[in-house]
């Protein structure tokens, strides 16, 4: 190989390797003064982890569930009081969210089931999520809407 071809080959294994290490974004968050987080999987795995294993009206049989707790991913941002969120979906749905119906309750953004990665096919990236297992009385339509799967974005709506 010429010094040239040598080179060029260098150049794009090396833009192949920091493409391969380039966080993948999974979601906008945008703050109650407007301004626009975008979080990728780097800053979602960064977060402390919650898992659970639960049944869902949407899934066949018990699963195990993992990711950061919502309140973990707003603490980040520096929101510790936030009232009530606006969640959409990749499909335009959105669902507007009253944080006191999870007043002790871990409500979870959950990218895992089963130990794998969520995909589009099953609910992910990102799937807001609480144990109904755990939390029986949740069991039910008014909290089943809340539980927005496919999320593109957050916003603090209060």
């Amino acid at each position: 190989m010429t010094a040239v071809k040598q080179w060029i080959a260098f150049f794009l294994l090396m833009l192949a390797g920091s493409t391969a290490l380039a966080s993948t974004p999974l979601m906008t968050l945008v703050l109650p003064d407007g301004q626009v987080r975008v979080l990728d999987e780097a800053a979602l795995d960064g977060l402390p982890q919650t898992e659970f294993t639960t049944t869902t009206p949407w899934t066949q049989g018990t699963h195990h569930y993992r990711g950061p707790t919502l309140a973990a991913v707003l603490a980040a941002q520096g929101i510790r009081d936030a009232r009530k969120i606006a969640v959409s979906a990749l499909n335009g749905y959105q669902q507007v969210v009253d944080l006191a119906l999870f007043d002790g309750v871990p409500l979870t953004l959950v990218r895992q089931q089963d130990g794998k990665l969520l995909t589009r096919r099953n609910k992910g990236p990102l799937w807001l999520l609480i144990s109904f297992t755990t939390y029986p009385e949740l069991d039910v339509a008014d909290i089943h809407n809340c539980m927005v799967w496919q999320i593109t974005r957050i916003e603090i709506v209060d």
